[in-house]
């Protein structure tokens, strides 16, 4: 389905029933990322999945991007469809959306469950992200094919070739000035002060072999959230859904359902 919002013509789906839960993709992803879990997800809750702009079947607008105007996009959309406080779930970019929506639009979360993913980067993890951006940019996404090997633990990538190589070609899939312009958007912030004004429970997912957003990003957060649990996860890098569907999909839906009879 499609909705235009402020001008932003965002690609969304929408099923099951029951509580509100939001699924919000990584970078270079989509919202089929999530067509795995749903099944199991919309047996208890009423899931919406959306391509945040830039990526997927959402439109494509020059940069630059923002957290904030990702978190922006988001709340419209939950604004059109007339949902309350939602639950709301981030991988990696996703996370740091879902973060922002929860410090911008508080009225709107309802918990958040937050996946491989940080609230600030340091300078020389800055300088990464804009000299990937760049070489992205200019060159495509040759220059960059060996950056799925990256985002799963070793024994992963050993056991479980055909998942890396598919999501190599689901990247490179991408348009790259998009994908260079979220890439900045989420290369530069710091917002770990901020986490002390979100109140709703909070469940942070980290594998500890992650080589994106090492273990250290989850606990800094973990300390700063008032409501925070934190899960490491050994033998786990960043893609925790894949490398783990299990463990993420029952740890998930016993984090909201303690949210739901708790009120």
């Amino acid at each position: 389905m499609e909705i235009v919002l402020d001008g932003f013509r965002c690609h969304y789906l929408q099923e099951g029933q029951g509580t509100d839960l939001v699924l919000i993709h990584g970078l270079g992803g989509s919202l089929s990322d999530w067509d795995a879990f749903v099944p199991a997800l919309s047996r208890y809750h009423r899931t919406l999945r959306f391509d945040v702009r830039g990526f997927g079947h959402s439109d494509k607008p020059p940069g630059p991007y923002s957290p904030q105007l990702f978190a922006c996009d988001l709340a419209n959309l939950l604004r059109a469809l007339q949902l309350p406080a939602v639950h709301v779930v981030g991988i990696s970019m996703g996370g740091v959306i879902a973060q922002r929506l929860a410090l911008d639009y508080p009225e709107r979360v309802r918990s958040l469950t937050l996946i491989s993913t940080s609230s600030e980067v340091g300078a020389q993890a800055r300088a990464a992200w804009e000299k990937m951006a760049a070489v992205i940019e200019q060159r495509g996404f040759a220059a960059n094919a060996s950056f799925a090997e990256r985002i799963f633990a070793p024994r992963f990538v050993q056991n479980h070739p055909e998942v890396v190589r598919d999501m190599a070609a689901r990247t490179a899939a991408n348009d790259p000035r998009a994908y260079a312009a979220a890439a900045r958007a989420i290369g530069s912030y710091n917002w770990t002060a901020e986490l002390e004004r979100i109140q709703v429970p909070t469940l942070i997912l980290q594998g500890l072999e992650d080589a994106l957003t090492p273990p250290g990003g989850s606990v800094r957060m973990q300390r700063a959230l008032p409501r925070a649990r934190l899960l490491l996860i050994p033998d786990c890098g960043h893609v925790i859904p894949l490398e783990k569907p299990e463990l993420f999909t029952h740890t998930l839906l016993a984090f909201l359902a303690g949210v739901d009879l708790s009120g």
